[in-house]
C-alpha cells in the first residue's frame, strides 16, 4: 500500500464494536476493534496493523475525538483519580 488514509471503519462506524447475532457486544472484524482502517489508493479498506499502532497513535486519537464531537460529547477525558463518581461515590455503593 502506497497512500495509507485513516478513515472510520464503514462496519462499526468509528465504535469499534458491534452486536452479535445474540445481542453480545464483540469487537468488530473489520478494523481489529480500533474503529479506524487503513484506504488504498484503490478505496479498498485494511485492518491497521498492531505495528503500526505507534505510529499511527495521535492520528487515531484526534480522529476518535472529532468521532465523539460529532456525537455530541464536549467533554474532555478525565483520570480515574479526576472523576467525581470516583472521588465521591453514592452513598448506596459504600
Amino acid at each position: 500500500m502506497s497512500e495509507k488514509r485513516i478513515i472510520r471503519c464503514l462496519s462499526c462506524t468509528g465504535y469499534a464494536w458491534i452486536e452479535d447475532d445474540d445481542g453480545q457486544v464483540v469487537d468488530c472484524d473489520w478494523c481489529g476493534g480500533v474503529g479506524y482502517v487503513y484506504r488504498d489508493e484503490k478505496d479498498v479498506d485494511h485492518r491497521i496493523p498492531e505495528a503500526d499502532y505507534p505510529h499511527v497513535a495521535d492520528i487515531l486519537e484526534k480522529l476518535e475525538i472529532e468521532r465523539m464531537r460529532e456525537i455530541g460529547y464536549t467533554g474532555e477525558a478525565k483520570k480515574p483519580w479526576e472523576q467525581a463518581i470516583r472521588l465521591h461515590p453514592p452513598e448506596d455503593e459504600v
